[in-house]
């Protein structure tokens, strides 16, 4: 009896440390075999596999998913030797599973190494440009986007070639100021926007005087083709009203002499005139009907 039940465990033992040779991957993950703690073989995909029993080889599980790495707001200087707090959050994934394992092995040691070269890069990129390239009142100026996929390409590179990481994106989430340098940059912006709309302001007034000077020259064109015009048709009616004249004296001398002394009467001649004429008059003599 003590022989079997003896025989029993041992027989449990060894099928326990059989069974250690078949290992089980997630969707979710990479496998690594390692032999004595050194990496082994490739990577194992999702699904059932076998590897030598404890404890000649081990299982180290890597995440496959892509992973966001929030990181916490950093102070830099700018070119022009300002304080700011820019704050980052980047998007990584295991590139190259046998070297993230001979490297960083775990999603810590690899969070930490992407946060020394993503400071490092970041802190460059930012020291190579001046405020006016974050903080600026023309939209066009500012060059956040192009700086954060600067960044990104930079990190990216490293962590491939140092950790077998890849980053996917790398994205500024917050830009700020110290709380030291924020009354003097918001005064600045101040005075910017003052200067420019003086600027605007100007060049308005500058347009309205052009555009009013514009339109006197044209009225005065208008109204000096108009009197020209008028002049001409004047002259036309004059030199009409004459030929209609001389037509008609030429007619009858006699009746066109009447009517212009008519004319006069009734220019010169009201209820409270009085007048004298000499006799021979030629207005005496229409009036005496001689």
């Amino acid at each position: 009896m003590r022989f079997n039940w003896a025989l029993l465990i041992v027989a449990a033992l060894v099928l326990l440390w059989v069974r250690t040779a078949v290992f089980t991957v997630d969707e979710t993950e990479l496998a690594i075999v390692t032999r004595f703690g050194k990496p082994a073989e490739e990577a194992s995909g999702p699904g059932l596999h076998f590897k030598a029993p404890w404890p000649v080889d081990r299982v180290m599980r890597l995440d496959s998913r892509l992973l966001v790495f929030d990181n916490e707001p950093m102070e830099f200087l700018t070119l022009d030797k300002k304080n700011v707090l820019v704050d980052t959050f980047l998007c990584w994934r295991v590139a190259d599973p046998l070297h993230f394992a001979r490297t960083v092995k775990t999603r810590s040691q690899a969070e930490a190494r992407l946060l020394d070269v993503s400071q490092a890069k970041l802190g460059a990129a930012v020291g190579s440009e001046p405020m006016e390239g974050f903080i600026n009142v023309e939209p066009g100026k500012v060059r956040l986007r192009d700086l954060a996929a600067r960044v990104a390409r930079e990190v990216d590179e490293v962590a491939r070639k140092d950790f077998g990481l890849e980053v996917v994106d790398l994205q500024i989430n917050g830009f700020n100021l110290p709380a030291q340098n924020r009354a003097s940059v918001i005064d600045r912006m101040r005075a910017e926007r003052a200067r420019i709309a003086t600027k605007y302001r100007s060049e308005g007034e500058e347009e309205a005087l052009k555009i009013e000077a514009e339109a006197a020259k044209e009225r005065e064109e208008t109204l000096a083709t108009a009197r020209a015009e008028a002049e001409v048709i004047r002259g036309e009616g004059e030199a009409a009203a004459l030929a209609e004249l001389g037509e008609a004296y030429a007619k009858d001398p006699e009746f066109y002499r009447f009517l212009r002394t008519l004319e006069s009467y009734d220019k010169i001649i009201d209820d409270q005139t009085t007048i004298f004429l000499e006799s021979d008059s030629r207005l005496m003599k229409v009036l005496s009907g001689k």
